[in-house]
């Protein structure tokens, strides 16, 4: 496998229409892109900004340089069909947002989304997205049920802030009591170089 260095466009939008922002990613020179349902976990404020209510989305990820990233944007931007946001990821090269955004992703057991997302709120996190995973531990660590292998049921949190507010959720969703215990899951941040509402409501 070729290691190649791209920036990230993670983009989520309304249930049905991942397929209509592929074809602009496409169109923009994407060789590829993967698209997977998401759960909204927002604020009212949010989803009226949004339109996207409590439905579920769809996330789709791009991995392509900033320039032709940009032109995806503005396409979907002047899509009056696209509801949801552009998150462009990678390397900050000398060019400044007006304001920084870091994304705050959190893998952790099933059952704990909810707790982390009241955390995150009580903290100034606005809102979040949801998706479902499973762990790969090595065989060695797995649980077995009936000699068959069982892999930990997993969620994905996905939560973009403010870069100053950021440091206080992280730090209330450390200190969630549910948890402390051991391999219950991890928490990391990466900066984002641009954040977009699509849509024109």
């Amino acid at each position: 496998m070729q290691l190649l260095e791209h920036d990230l466009l993670y983009t989520i939008v309304g249930y049905g229409q991942a397929d209509r922002f592929v074809k602009i990613a496409r169109s923009e020179g994407a060789t590829g892109a993967t698209a997977f349902p998401v759960e909204g976990s927002t604020s009212s404020v949010i989803l009226k900004a949004l339109g996207l209510g409590k439905k579920e989305r769809e996330a789709v990820l791009v991995l392509t340089d900033e320039s032709k990233a940009e032109k995806m944007i503005e396409k979907a931007k002047a899509d009056t069909k696209l509801a949801g946001v552009c998150i462009l990821m990678g390397e900050e090269e000398g060019k400044k947002m007006e304001k920084k955004f870091t994304m705050i992703t959190i893998i952790v057991n099933s059952g704990y989304a909810d707790d982390v997302m009241d955390a995150a709120r009580k903290a100034g996190a606005t809102g979040g997205t949801i998706t479902h995973a499973r762990g790969t531990a090595p065989n060695d660590a797995a649980e077995r049920f009936l000699n068959i292998t069982i892999v930990p049921e997993k969620e994905m949190i996905m939560i973009v802030a403010e870069q100053d507010k950021a440091p206080a959720i992280v730090k209330a969703i450390q200190e969630l009591k549910c948890l402390q215990q051991p391999g219950i899951g991890i928490i990391y941040t990466q900066e984002i170089k641009k954040f977009v509402n699509l849509g024109n409501k």
